[in-house]
């Protein structure tokens, strides 16, 4: 394309118009033939349709993912009061727990030592911005092909911590958010603005001992 015509299809679209518009109410002054300012205007047409239909497609697809992670919060917030009942109930077997995928408790209480969360390959960490003021957090090992809530052995969950503006240069900053032990963690935020936020962790094992931090990551949650 030329300079002047603007390469996205957005600022494209608007320039178009008054374009269109001043050839055909100027094209004998121009020099354009009747024959060529109709077949402008057949392109235009054409242009403007596709144009519509690939936006109506993206606002589509905007609904549906933020309708799925809508859904996913909710039915996340179910499990989690669920499993907290199992698991508070005398008469949950151990088997139960493991059919359900859940927490099966340490019977058999053995040391651990604290080389293992300090040498541990710190948490990743995702976190996108789901609906206004509202931030999931997924956390999971570095390790690729790992399943989301998988956790190393010896590790209990994470420790998350947060900081408001972006990743801030001093640490003193960064503040205590929560410890989680299954992915992901959902982060009600009270901004009325938009505002960027930053987000990193650091395993944790079953004595409360933290491990090193992981790259944190910035997300702009809406007010």
């Amino acid at each position: 394309m030329g300079n002047y015509i603007p390469r996205s299809s957005g600022r494209f679209n608007t320039w178009q118009k008054s374009y269109v518009a001043y050839i055909v109410a100027n094209a004998s002054a121009l020099g354009i033939a009747p024959s060529d300012v109709a077949k402008l205007q057949s392109a235009q047409v054409d242009w403007s349709n596709k144009f519509r239909a690939n936006m109506e497609a993206q606002n589509a697809a905007h609904g549906t993912i933020e309708s799925r992670d809508k859904s996913l919060d909710a039915f996340v917030i179910i499990v989690r009061q669920m499993t907290r009942g199992v698991q508070a109930r005398a008469e949950t077997t151990d088997g139960q727990r493991e059919g359900l995928g859940i927490t099966v408790p340490d019977r058999i209480k053995t040391p651990l030592s604290e080389q293992i969360v300090q040498n541990e390959t710190p948490p990743v960490i995702e976190a996108v911005c789901t609906s206004p003021r509202q931030v999931r957090i997924d956390w999971r090992p570095s390790q690729s092909g790992t399943d989301s809530e998988a956790k190393p052995k010896g590790i209990d969950g994470v420790a998350i911590w947060y900081a408001e503006g972006g990743i801030p240069t001093d640490i003193a900053e960064w503040r205590f958010l929560a410890l989680d032990t299954n992915s992901p963690y959902i982060h009600s935020v009270g901004n009325d603005k938009t505002v960027t936020l930053a987000y990193k962790a650091q395993w944790f094992d079953k004595r409360k001992r933290m491990g090193a931090f992981g790259n944190p990551v910035t997300v702009a949650v809406t007010g």
